[in-house]
């Protein structure tokens, strides 16, 4: 199943993606800050990040086509 955005406007989930990524590094450095030790929290941290660098990839191809496809149709 594909999200309707990513077919219609990868720029937009592209920067969507980006976004999310800051958010989990600060949620890590608050934790790392007050020193609490959730490991099951860290790992799923890192699944994010994993998961959002492959979302960027996926997103940036898919912009990369779409610009593509509209330059061959002028």
């Amino acid at each position: 199943m594909v999200s309707l955005e990513l077919v219609e406007d990868p720029q937009t989930t592209n920067y969507d993606v980006t976004v999310i990524d800051p958010k989990i590094t600060n949620c890590e450095k608050e934790q790392f800050d007050v020193k609490v030790q959730a490991s099951r929290i860290l790992a799923g941290n890192q699944l994010m990040h994993y998961y959002i660098a492959m979302g960027f990839q996926i997103t940036s191809i898919l912009q990369l086509e779409s610009q593509m496809i509209i330059r061959q149709s002028i």
